[in-house]
C-alpha cells in the first residue's frame, strides 16, 4: 500500500511541500515523515478511495510543515521586528517575495503559494484543503488584499 501511494504520490507530493517550505531538502523531510506517518494509517489508507488517499496525505504533509513552523517560531529568538521589509530594494526580489508571504496566516500563505507558485486552481486547493473553491477564492483575494498592504508600508 505504502509503495503504491509513493509511486503515485511522491512527486506530486514533493513538489506541494516545496512550495509550502520553499526549501527542498524540508520538503523532502516532510514527504518522508508523511509516508512514514502512512505506515502507521495503512488499515485506515487501505479502506479509503484513491482521492481520499491523496487527501489524506496532503493534509499530512500539510500538519506536520504546520507544527514544524511552530516548533522553529518557538525556537528562534530573532524578533520580526528586526527584519524590516525597508530594506528589500524597490522592485520585490524573490527573497522579499517569499518574506511577504510568510507573514500571511497560514491558511492563506498554503493557499497562495499553491496558487501562485505551484499553479493549482481553486477547484484543486479546494480538494486538497476540503474547502469549496468560492471558499479559496476568497482567502486568496484576503491574502493579496494583505501583500498589497505590506507592500506599499
Amino acid at each position: 500500500m505504502v509503495e503504491e501511494l509513493y509511486t503515485v504520490f511522491y512527486e506530486e507530493l514533493l513538489r506541494y511541500c516545496a512550495s509550502l517550505s520553499g526549501q527542498r531538502s524540508t520538503a523532502e523531510d516532510l514527504v518522508q515523515e508523511t509516508y512514514i506517518r502512512a505506515m502507521t494509517h495503512l488499515e485506515d489508507l487501505e479502506a479509503s478511495s484513491r482521492s481520499q488517499r491523496r487527501a489524506w496525505l496532503y493534509k499530512t504533509a500539510r500538519n506536520l510543515y504546520i507544527d514544524q513552523v511552530r516548533r522553529l517560531s518557538r525556537e528562534t529568538c530573532v524578533e520580526e521586528e528586526q527584519l524590516s521589509l525597508a530594506s528589500f530594494e524597490e522592485d520585490l526580489t524573490q527573497t522579499a517575495v517569499r518574506q511577504l508571504v510568510n507573514r500571511l496566516p497560514e491558511s492563506e500563505r498554503a493557499l497562495f503559494s499553491l496558487r501562485y507558485f505551484a499553479g493549482y486552481n481553486a477547484t484543486e486547493l479546494g480538494n486538497m484543503f476540503g474547502l469549496s473553491p468560492s471558499t479559496v477564492r476568497a482567502r486568496l483575494a484576503a491574502a493579496r488584499r494583505r501583500l498589497s498592504v505590506w507592500y506599499q508600508e
